[in-house]
């Protein structure tokens, strides 16, 4: 009997976070500010549900959640990557800076397959950027932490920058395991050193389940 009891409090779980899944809205392209709207029942993207979306950055910084767009890909199109691609005109002038920092978590929904996936890709990609001067700096910082073990944190990094010389990392992936849900902050830095700098995308991608070729 308790075998029974315990099977069938299982499959009530199942039932219930597929209901769950199935009711959630799709993630569709929109502003920031739409989707901090959403709060805590979040859309439903590439096998995962996403909410919880926060954004903070300094009074001088022009760029607010209204002027970020936010467009999910499972394709790249135009210039954009796989993920939510985070789109805005990030700019400053010569020897200005600004940091926006973007927040969210991502509670997986892997679909039913044979095997059911394991682990999870997670990929950051830099989009169009340009530091104008001799010294200046573009850079993208994701740092994704199990939200049952925030001691587990993993980083991810882009960037275009210019000091001695001048050096692009155009994307930075990771593998993790086993599949969990994860908090996610994304620091967004700009330094217009000698003459401006300015981004106009990024991408950042959680792949829990089958991805199209």
């Amino acid at each position: 009997m308790k075998t029974r009891i315990a099977l069938a409090t299982v499959f009530t779980l199942l039932l219930a976070s597929f209901s769950f899944a199935q009711a959630t809205p799709n993630c569709v392209t929109g502003t920031l500010a739409s989707y901090i709207a959403l709060g805590s029942g979040g859309c439903m993207f590439d096998s995962a549900l996403y909410r919880d979306f926060t954004y903070t950055a300094a009074t001088t910084n022009g760029v607010t959640p209204k002027d970020i767009t936010v467009t999910p890909l499972l394709l790249p199109v135009a210039g954009l990557y796989p993920g939510l691609n985070f789109s805005a005109n990030w700019t400053v002038a010569a020897g200005q800076s600004e940091q926006s920092v973007i927040g969210y978590n991502v509670v997986p929904f892997p679909p039913e397959a044979s095997p059911v996936p394991t682990g999870a890709v997670l990929t950051l990609d830099l989009g169009p950027s340009q530091v104008l001067g001799i010294i200046g700096s573009v850079t993208v910082k994701e740092t994704v932490a199990s939200a049952t073990a925030t001691s587990t944190s993993i980083p991810l990094e882009v960037y275009d920058i210019c000091a001695d010389a001048c050096s692009i990392k155009q994307t930075d992936s990771v593998t993790i395991t086993p599949i969990a849900p994860l908090q996610t902050t994304i620091v967004v830095s700009l330094s217009g050193g000698t003459g401006g700098a300015f981004l106009k995308s990024f991408a950042a991608d959680d792949a829990f389940g089958p991805q199209p070729e």
